[in-house]
């Protein structure tokens, strides 16, 4: 079996998608915010870090559970199990960056509203 680039970072971003949507499910039933969304450092600068994580962690579950489909996608891609048309394969990965870019967004402005 040929495990090549494309196929090493669609499991890459399936696990991290994996790792999202339980470190988010696990952190919102606590009241928390993991430190690797928000450093030690600015979580230390956060009042309110439950409504940090209210607000947050369930923006990462939903990032974490897209990462797995996209993952998934891509991996059945890349071994040759489902042939996606190339528009579909353009259209993930278009869709991935957009998720991306909002997911950054809402991670910057949590970052104004609950860190001083």
């Amino acid at each position: 079996m040929d495990i090549g680039f494309m196929k090493i970072f669609d499991i890459a971003v399936g696990v991290l998608g994996v790792y999202l949507v339980f470190v988010s499910i696990k952190s919102l039933k606590a009241g928390i915010v993991d430190p690797m969304m928000i450093t030690a450092e600015e979580l230390a600068k956060c009042a309110d870090i439950k409504g940090l994580s209210k607000y947050l962690m369930p923006k990462s579950a939903i990032f974490g559970a897209l990462c797995i489909v996209f993952g998934i996608q891509g991996l059945l891609n890349d071994t040759g199990y489902v042939k996606f048309p190339h528009a579909v394969n353009v259209g993930f990965l278009i869709a991935f960056v957009v998720v991306w870019c909002v997911f950054s967004y809402f991670i910057r402005k949590a970052k104004k509203t609950y860190i001083q």
